[in-house]
C-alpha cells in the first residue's frame, strides 16, 4: 500500500517577513523533529497532544521548523504503532478461537502467538527504518530531504490552516499562556534594561580665536539643543530598517547573515471565556484591530510590542532570538533587551543521519536477531505490568527504561493544566459562580520539547554568543544614531553601552566552563541592569 505524500508549496516572493512556516519545511530542524516522532514514543505523544488534542490552544510561533510536517509524521508513526497492535490482538483472538475449538494444542497456540507478535513488531521496525533511511535522510539519492509529509485523515485542511497561521504569526500577534511571553524561543540567555533621560545635546559655539589658530567648534556647557520629538514606532522602525540593511541586505556577501529575520510582534494573553448566560460559546481571540491603541498597557490582558531579531544558524538547528522593547515615559526612553536560544536537538534524533544508505538482507537479519535478544526483557517487563499504574516520577530510572524501552530524553512535559486554578477563600466561595476561563495561549512548542540540555558541538555554543553580541552591538549603535538625529545628549547612552558591552565580556568568561545554555550573570551599573533570568520567569515555566 502506497502512502500519500504531500509536498509543501514553495514560499512566495517577498522582501520582508512575516514568513509562513512553510518556508521552513525543508530545514534540518524540521527533518530531525519528524524523525524524532518515530524514535521517541513520549515525544510523539506530546506532539499529538499539543497540536491535535489541545485544539483550542494556540500553536507556539515557529522558529526555523514546520509544525505541520512534524505532526504529520507523528500521526504516521502512531498509525504504524496501532497497526502493529491491531494485527497482534486480531491474531491472538483468532488463535484463541482455534484453541477453544481444539484445532491447536496449547504449545502450538503459544508458538503461533509469539511468532505473530514478533512478526508484527519486526515489520513495524522495518517500515520505520525504511522511512528514516529514505524520506527523512539528508543524503538521499534524489537530492535530499524535500519537506514532504504523509497524509492523514486527522490532518484536515482546517487543522493545517490553523497550525500554519498561528505558528507563522503572520498577523504580528503572539498569544502566550502562563508567565513567559516569548514562548517557542527557547532558554533565556541574557537580559538587560536601560532607562535614558532624553536631554538635549549640548550646543556648539564657534570660538573665533580657536578658529583663527586652526581650531574648531567648542561645546557650550550650559545651553542645550531642543530634542526633536519622536514616538516608539519611529525608533522601532528606524532600528528595524537599519538592522536589516547592515546585517543582511546591504552587507557584503561574505559578511551577510543569511538566516536573519527582523519582525515586529505583539505579545498578549489568550483567555477564552464560556458565558452560557449570553448563549455564546468559546470567545474568539482578538485580532490586531481589536487591541487598544495603548502599546504597553498595564493590566493582565496587556499586549506589548517587541522587535524580534532572529538568527537561524546550523540550518535552523541553532536559533538565537533577541527581543527589544522601547517605551517612553516622562522624557525617558526605556529599553528592554532579552536574548533567547534554541539549542540543538536531542542527540537521539540525529540517529537518522547515521543509518545506512540502503536496506539490504544483512540489515534485515541483524534487526531480526536484535529483536530476538530483546524478547526476554520484554517478557520481564510484561510480568511487571502492575508497575505501569505507578507514576513515572516514583520509579527508579532503570525500572522506567525496562517498562518503556526505546524512549529518549526528549522533554515531553507540555506545561500546566489548561484550566486556570485559583484559590477561593471568600466567605461564600463565590468563585464557583464566575464565568469559566481557560488560558488557551501557547505554553511550549514542539521544537522546545526536543531541545537538548547541552550543546553537541563547541562551535554551536560560541555561535550563540557571537550572534547575540553582533546583534546587540548593532542595536546599540543604531539606537545611538537615532538619538543623535533627534538632538539627544549621548553621554548617558555611551556610559550604559560601555557597561553592557563590558558585561558581555564578563559573561563569556564566567560561562567558559558552562556546557549548557544559561549564564550566571548580573549587571547593575550606570542606569542599566540585567540578569540571566528572573525568579518569576524560572518559576512560571
Amino acid at each position: 500500500m502506497t502512502t500519500q505524500v504531500i509536498h509543501p508549496r514553495p514560499p512566495g516572493p517577498g522582501h520582508q517577513p512575516p514568513r509562513t512556516a512553510r518556508a521552513y519545511a525543508r530545514t534540518k530542524a524540521t527533518r530531525l523533529l519528524s524523525a524524532g516522532s518515530y524514535l521517541d514514543t513520549g515525544y510523539r505523544r506530546a506532539v499529538i497532544r499539543e497540536l491535535l488534542r489541545n485544539y483550542p490552544r494556540v500553536v507556539a510561533p515557529s522558529y526555523g521548523y514546520d509544525a505541520v510536517s512534524v505532526l504529520a509524521h507523528a500521526l504516521a508513526a502512531r498509525r504504524l504503532h496501532r497497526i502493529q497492535w491491531a494485527v497482534g490482538l486480531g491474531s491472538a483472538f483468532v488463535i484463541w478461537l482455534l484453541l477453544v475449538q481444539g484445532t491447536l494444542n496449547d504449545l502450538t497456540a503459544v508458538l503461533f502467538l509469539v511468532w505473530v507478535l514478533w512478526g508484527a513488531a519486526y515489520l513495524r521496525r522495518i517500515v520505520t527504518l525504511h522511512i528514516l533511511m529514505t524520506r527523512l535522510k539528508e543524503t538521499r539519492p534524489d537530492g535530499g530531504f524535500d519537506g514532504a509529509y504523509p497524509a492523514n485523515r486527522a490532518l484536515t485542511d482546517t487543522l493545517i490552516h490553523k497550525i500554519d497561521h498561528e505558528q507563522s504569526s503572520s498577523s504580528g500577534l503572539v498569544f502566550y499562556g502562563g508567565f513567559r511571553p516569548f514562548v517557542g524561543a527557547g532558554e533565556l540567555m541574557r537580559e538587560w534594561s536601560n532607562a535614558q533621560l532624553l536631554l538635549g545635546a549640548r550646543k556648539k559655539r564657534i570660538d573665533a580665536r580657536a578658529a583663527a589658530n586652526g581650531g574648531g567648534a567648542t561645546l557650550d556647557l550650559e545651553a542645550r539643543e531642543t530634542v526633536l520629538p519622536f514616538t516608539v514606532h519611529d525608533i522601532t522602525d528606524y532600528v528595524a530598517t537599519r538592522m536589516r540593511a547592515e546585517l543582511r541586505d546591504e552587507a557584503r556577501a561574505d559578511e551577510r547573515i543569511e538566516g536573519l529575520t527582523v519582525e515586529q510582534r505583539r505579545f498578549t494573553t489568550a483567555i477564552r471565556t464560556n458565558d452560557r448566560s449570553r448563549g455564546a460559546g468559546w470567545s474568539q481571540l482578538p485580532g490586531v484591530d481589536d487591541l487598544p491603541g495603548i502599546r504597553w498597557r498595564e493590566d493582565y490582558d496587556s499586549a506589548r510590542e517587541y522587535l524580534c531579531v532572529r538568527v537561524g544558524s546550523w540550518n535552523e538547528e541553532l536559533v538565537t532570538s533577541i527581543f527589544v522593547g522601547f517605551d517612553l515615559k516622562g522624557d525617558t526612553l526605556h529599553t528592554e533587551f532579552y536574548t533567547y536560544v534554541l539549542g540543538p536537538l536531542v542527540q537521539e534524533f540525529h540517529l537518522a543521519d547515521r543509518l545506512p544508505d540502503a536496506f539490504d538482507g544483512r540489515l534485515a537479519v541483524r534487526v531480526a536477531w536484535d529483536m530476538v535478544k530483546t524478547v526476554p526483557m520484554r517478557a520481564l517487563a510484561l510480568s511487571l505490568w502492575p508497575l505501569y499504574l505507578v507514576p513515572e516520577r516514583f520509579l527508579p530510572a532503570s525500572v522506567r527504561r525496562l517498562l518503556r524501552p526505546g524512549r529518549s530524553r526528549a522533554r515531553t512535559v507540555v506545561g500546566a493544566e489548561e484550566k486556570t486554578v485559583s484559590v477561593d477563600n471568600s466567605e461564600f466561595q463565590l468563585g464557583r459562580y464566575v464565568t469559566e476561563a481557560v488560558d488557551c495561549g501557547a505554553l511550549t512548542s514542539v521544537r522546545e520539547m526536543a531541545t537538548s540540555d547541552t550543546y553537541h558541538h563547541f562551535f554551536q555554543k560560541t555561535d550563540a554568543v557571537k550572534y547575540m553580541q553582533i546583534v546587540q552591538r548593532r542595536m546599540l549603535q543604531n539606537i545611538r544614531a537615532f538619538l543623535a538625529e533627534h538632538n539627544v545628549d549621548l553621554a548617558e547612552h555611551d556610559r550604559a553601552q560601555t557597561n553592557i558591552l563590558m558585561g558581555d565580556r564578563s559573561q563569556v568568561i564566567a560561562g567558559d566552563n558552562n556546557h549548557g545554555f544559561g549564564y550566571n550573570y548580573n549587571e547593575s551599573s550606570g542606569g542599566s541592569s540585567g540578569s540571566s533570568g528572573s525568579a518569576g520567569d524560572r518559576g512560571g515555566q
